[in-house]
């Protein structure tokens, strides 16, 4: 069976291998698998995948820190996904037209100010939209409607003022609450640091303007190991799994696309040595039996 290879962080005297967010590998239990090129091959007894869910507050524009100690569980090239507050247009509470614009049935207008809110799927943010509902016979507005409630981090302060393409200007009085949905930025991390009972997350480029807090998560797996690891403390260290084993002294055999075979080969024949040896103890005792 092929090998698993893949990269993995592990804190020295765990026995917990905490797998890179962009992976996920087949594991079987009681499979070899080797970490970081050490010569110990460890063996696994299980796995999981978790769903890692933390509040972070914003350092700078490429910075959040969260409460506790995560290094080695979030390492650099993770893929994380950055939640946070937002905000819509629920209803119209007044509107004063000053302007002599004659405005035509379905017309659109379009709120200014405050901070849109970005995503994934709308770099540019998204800003209210009204529609004119019904205007007299001088084009005046009588009753406006929302068409699009936008998405703000910050929404604008009452009196908004709301534009048409000619850039005339209408001020409206909303009511604005939270999202029902959120947006969802997915960030590449840089670099874990810890300091002072806070792990500092790095991201590769910034966050959006004004989000000072939200919700960091990562799914991440966890291989768990039948020992503790004992080597120094890893970070993204190529590991190896090897499936196949002898069927009777449970032997790992070298797959043809294997890395470490050195260390595999290494295994086999402590585990023969081990069984030879055991052979004899067992024949010196027969032999030193009386009959």
């Amino acid at each position: 069976m092929k090998p698993e290879i893949f990269q993995g962080s592990i804190k020295k005297g765990t026995d917990q291998l905490f797998i890179s967010s962009t992976r996920k590998v087949l594991t079987k239990n009681g499979s070899t698998i080797l970490i970081g090129g050490n010569q110990v091959p460890y063996q696994i007894e299980t796995s999981e995948i978790i769903n890692l869910k933390r509040k972070f507050t914003r350092i700078d524009n490429n910075s959040v820190s969260v409460k506790g100690n995560f290094l080695y569980k979030i390492s650099p090239n993770d893929e994380a996904q950055i939640t946070f507050e937002e905000y819509e247009a629920e209803s119209i509470q007044s509107f004063e037209q000053k302007n002599n614009h004659k405005y035509e049935l379905g017309e659109k207008i379009y709120a200014q100010g405050g901070v849109s809110s970005s995503s994934n799927t709308n770099l540019t943010g998204e800003y209210a939209e009204l529609v004119v509902k019904k205007v007299d016979d001088k084009g005046k507005i009588l009753n406006l409607s929302i068409n699009s409630p936008g998405k703000y981090i910050y929404p604008p302060e009452n009196p908004v003022q709301v534009m048409n393409s000619h850039g005339e200007v209408i001020e409206v009085d909303f009511d604005f609450t939270e999202s029902i949905s959120a947006s969802i930025l997915q960030k590449t991390v840089s670099q874990v640091i810890y300091k002072d009972g806070q792990t500092i997350i790095n991201f590769n480029y910034s966050l959006p303007p004004k989000v000072d807090s939200g919700d960091i998560s990562l799914k991440k797996q966890i291989v768990y190991l039948n020992k503790g690891f004992n080597f120094g403390s890893l970070e993204n260290a190529i590991c190896e799994i090897s499936f196949d084993l002898s069927p009777l002294l449970k032997i790992p055999m070298i797959p043809s696309e294997a890395v470490q075979t050195n260390t595999m080969y290494n295994q086999g024949i402590k585990i023969l040595e081990e069984k030879i040896l055991e052979l004899e103890k067992r024949i010196s005792n027969v032999e030193n039996m009386n009959f």
